[in-house]
Formats: structure tokens, sequence, C-alpha cells
């Protein structure tokens, strides 16, 4: 095999490996133990996570992929809570549009700018005592679910998670998202409370 063949391979076997890492991270935090007692979570809230929208204001394929999450995990009577500050309204109707979510259904936070102000300002507009489903890519989901641990501890037993994994789903989403993830904990990133 020649200097260009050999290069060509390790090119392909690098992003394949990259892939599946990725594909393992997120399958990994999205497995519900056994002894959860859950089989399919029957949320009355979903709280949609934001991320930026295109530049033209059209939905990005991170939120696209967000509100089919939210749509895949809802019932008939759930509420969806969606957070962010420029993206909020966007997601909204996107979740109405595409899926045909009645706008009533809909309660919108558009003044948090990351994942900590996400949790903590929509907790508020959460009915204490139900259950309460983070919606994002698994990763993120889950350092959601951390958070509202971290700054509502009296309503940590409210959080069941959202069935968010799928094989093969969105792979570039994927390897983006958990190089993200791995980027915030070598940086130690801890929120500013």
């Amino acid at each position: 095999m020649n200097r260009v063949g050999r290069a060509g391979r390790d090119l392909c076997l690098g992003v394949a490996g990259l892939w599946l890492l990725a594909e393992a991270a997120h399958a990994r935090v999205s497995v519900i133990p056994a002894n959860a007692g859950i089989h399919q979570p029957s949320h009355d809230t979903l709280l949609v996570l934001g991320c930026p929208s295109l530049r033209d204001g059209r939905p990005s394929a991170a939120q696209r992929w967000r509100v089919d999450l939210a749509a895949r995990n809802a019932r008939a009577t759930t509420r969806f809570v969606i957070s962010g500050a420029g993206e909020a309204e966007v997601m909204a109707r996107d979740l109405t549009d595409r899926h045909g979510i009645l706008p009533s259904r809909i309660t919108t936070e558009t003044a948090a700018t990351n994942t900590w102000q996400n949790v903590g300002n929509c907790a508020e507009l959460i009915e204490p005592g139900g259950v309460v489903g983070m919606i994002s890519d698994p990763l993120h989901a889950r350092r959601a679910e951390r958070y509202w641990r971290l700054q509502h501890p009296a309503r940590a037993d409210e959080l069941r998670p959202a069935m968010l994994y799928r094989f093969g789903e969105h792979p570039l989403l994927k390897v983006a998202t958990a190089g993200y993830e791995v980027l915030l904990r070598s940086l130690r990133y801890r929120p500013a409370p």
C-alpha cells in the first residue's frame, strides 16, 4: 500500500474511532438501570434545553434534534418548557410546526444563556411534584440533571431520564457534543452559582 493509501486508511479509521467513542459515550449515559423501575418514563413536563439558531433565525440541526427528542418523549398531556435566550421561541415554533404540538402546551424561558441558567430559571416555571425530563443530547441532558440536583435538591426526585439515545442517530452532532463535554471536563468547568 502506498503512502496516500495508508494515509486515507488511517484517516478513515480515525474518523470511525471518533464516531464510535462518541456513540459509546452517548449510549453509556443513556442506560437506565434495570432496578430503577422505569420502563418508559411518563413525564408531566419536558425541559428542552436551547442551543444557538442559525444566523438567519432558522432552527439549527442541534435544535431540530432536541425538538424531535421532545416530541418523541411526549404524551398527550405533557407540557414543554423550552429555555434559551435567543432560541426558545425558534424551538417552540419548530415543535408546533413540525410536530403539531399546541402552543398552549409550551412555555418559553428567554433569559438563560447557559445550562446552569436554563435549569435555574425553568424550575420556577415547572409545577412542583410532577415528573420532569431533561431534553437535549444525552451527555448534555445528564449534565443538566446534575445541575437540577445541585440547585433544587428538594425537587431531585422529580427527575426521570428521558429516552434520548438511538444508535447511529445524528453521528456528527454526537461527535461534536461529546467533544464539547470532554472540553468542559478537561477545563474543570464549574458553573457560577
